[in-house]
């Protein structure tokens, strides 16, 4: 049998370049995304016409978001980038706030996910932190199972210690009613102390069950994140921002009638940021293939 001892050579040296150079992922947008400015502009799903996108007594959840922030996004001290809030909350938050896993290098920026929990007689809110990139596309989720908190993060999932006396989301929280409404980019009010997120976001869901294969244990694990969303029985709601370019009221592709309305300014737009690795195994080894014979 004849080998091609070049192509062979080419192989194998890409193989090697690839564990020590190629990111684990990467991802593009399928088309239109969010973007916001991070001065004033954000979406919002009023409380007073739709209430709270979990029902009482949802015992299992996912919400997870694709997003890319900007170089710049970093709050200043006592502040906090929104993502999205509501019964969950994602966003950003100062370099010194990531405990857990320290930033390590000045590319990264401290990221977080929050959830309100309550169980029979108690109620509280579970946190935790990551660091993740800037001006690259990031994955976060919050997937809640068995009274487990877990935060997923690009390629890694952190699975909090089982809590048993807190077992659903809360149905209510205790806060302003301004504050109940799910929002996207930052607060329809200004009382509490926040900066808006300037950035992109390609797509949110919203689940009522804990989706993918969780960790059997506690601590850090691997994880591949989904690179697109789709709908299905346990999806409550769903934007992917692929409204026409411009459009300030994105709608919910999940047919459950969640239509954000974009505010001060936020509107659809094309992509223009993309992982600035995004090379494939595959194109890749086409490239050896056509080079090699």
């Amino acid at each position: 049998m004849f080998i091609n001892r070049k192509f062979l050579v080419n192989a194998l040296s890409v193989v090697f370049l690839l564990i020590f150079v190629l990111p684990v992922f990467s991802f593009e947008p399928s088309g239109d995304v969010l973007v916001l400015d991070g001065e004033d502009d954000y979406a919002i799903l009023p409380f007073a016409e739709h209430g709270y996108i979990f029902p009482r007594n949802t015992d299992a959840f996912t919400v997870e978001v694709w997003f890319y922030p900007k170089a710049e996004v970093e709050p200043e001290p006592g502040k906090l980038n929104i993502i999205l809030s509501q019964q969950v909350r994602f966003g950003l938050q100062i370099a010194n706030n990531c405990r857990r896993v320290p930033l390590g290098d000045k590319d990264e920026v401290c990221a977080y996910g929050s959830a309100y929990l309550e169980g029979a007689a108690a109620h509280g809110v579970r946190v935790s932190d990551a660091p993740i990139k800037k001006d690259q596309w990031n994955y976060m989720a919050i997937i809640f199972k068995d009274s487990t908190f877990h935060l997923a993060y690009n390629d890694q999932i952190y699975q909090r210690q089982k809590e048993d006396f807190l077992n659903v989301i809360a149905a209510e929280l205790r806060l302003p009613e301004w504050f109940k409404s799910f929002c996207v980019g930052g607060y329809a009010e200004k009382a509490l102390p926040q900066t808006y997120f300037h950035g992109e976001i390609d797509a949110i869901r919203f689940s009522d069950i804990a989706r993918y294969d969780l960790p059997a244990q506690g601590g850090i694990s691997p994880f591949e994140p989904p690179h697109r969303f789709s709908s299905d029985a346990h999806t409550l709601a769903l934007w992917d921002f692929n409204d026409k370019a411009g459009a300030d009221g994105f709608e919910d592709t999940s047919g459950n009638g969640y239509t954000l309305i974009g505010m001060n300014g936020a509107a659809t737009s094309g992509a223009l940021a993309v992982n600035p690795a995004n090379t494939s195994l595959t194109t890749t080894w086409g490239q050896i293939k056509s080079e090699s014979f």
